[in-house]
């Protein structure tokens, strides 16, 4: 199951009990690198005002959704952009990004992500599309292992359910499978997030720009985590992007609902916000459910 997004607007002072509400696909990424193409130098983009002017200082930046059941990647080159400040200079920089949909073996539901999962058949292992149900040993979900006590953000009664479908993460943040006992879920997650960054430099951007073209850019990486991460579960992330090649200093963490409301508080023009309205995110991924109740004006997370 892939990530859904769904945005509940009122209006200031209106009397109706039913909000409006929008649902748009679930890759993160073209929400998110619109506004956060040209904002790499923190590592929260709700706070600041939304007419502040911000610069990037890469070339390419590249953005992944690194969800618990599939992921998805978008790029934008972003040269030249010097400063954004309007919603029409936003825009355009909206259409500097492109989706990849280019998957390994991809679906046909679900073009622009590749499932999060990795086979240890073989080294380097098998990963996303690539993976069969008959290749073991198999590991998915594997990103719920990067937050401690994840089982908390689930209901009681819903816990076994959940446990048989979602794997050993769920309840045990240093569950270990079976067959590869050393390895723990940053170690799994820095060899999917190897794979992705691999195949994105490697086949898709080279196939896009030429080799040559890109061993002059600079390139920042963005990545999405869920809401309720903590320090210690973002600093897995990190970590795990370091491991996949990624350094530091070009590593942008984003929160999930974050990208969605910077979305439709900026380039949106179903919900049509206004300054001073309220509006609800519903980040419904394959893992967890997420919502968030912000102010169009300030952009303050209220979790």
């Amino acid at each position: 199951m892939g990530n859904v997004l769904k945005c509940w607007s009122r209006k200031r002072g209106a009397r109706s009990a039913t909000p409006e509400y929008h649902q748009r696909p679930g890759n993160l990424n073209d929400v998110a690198m619109a506004r956060s193409v040209e904002a790499m130098n923190s590592d929260s983009m709700i706070g600041g005002a939304s007419s502040a002017a911000v610069t990037t200082n890469s070339d390419l930046v590249i953005g992944i959704d690194f969800g618990t059941t599939f992921t998805g990647v978008a790029y934008a080159y972003a040269a030249g952009v010097a400063s954004v400040i309007s919603t029409a200079e936003m825009r355009s920089v909206a259409e500097k990004v492109s989706v990849i949909k280019t998957w390994p073996n991809r679906s046909n539901y679900y073009a622009d992500k590749t499932p999060t999962v990795l086979a240890y058949n073989r080294r380097p292992p098998m990963w996303g599309g690539n993976v069969r149900p008959s290749d073991e040993p198999q590991v998915a979900y594997f990103k719920l292992g990067l937050h401690e006590d994840i089982i908390t953000h689930y209901q009681q009664h819903s816990v076994q359910d959940a446990e048989s479908i979602l794997g050993g993460f769920l309840s045990d943040h240093d569950w270990r499978h079976p067959a590869l006992p050393d390895m723990k879920a940053v170690d799994f997650a820095g060899d999917y997030l190897t794979r992705i960054n691999q195949y994105v430099t490697q086949e898709v951007l080279p196939s896009r720009f030429g080799e040559k073209f890109l061993q002059n850019q600079k390139v920042s990486y963005i990545v999405t985590v869920p809401a309720i991460w903590s320090d210690k579960a973002k600093q897995q992330t990190r970590q795990a992007a370091f491991a996949a090649g990624i350094e530091p200093e070009k590593l942008t963490l984003i929160t999930e609902p974050e990208a969605a409301a910077l979305y439709c508080a900026t380039l949106c023009d179903e919900v049509d916000l206004e300054p001073g309205d309220r509006f609800m995110i519903c980040d419904a991924g394959g893992g967890t459910v997420v919502c968030c109740l912000l102010d169009r004006k300030m952009l303050i997370l209220r979790i």
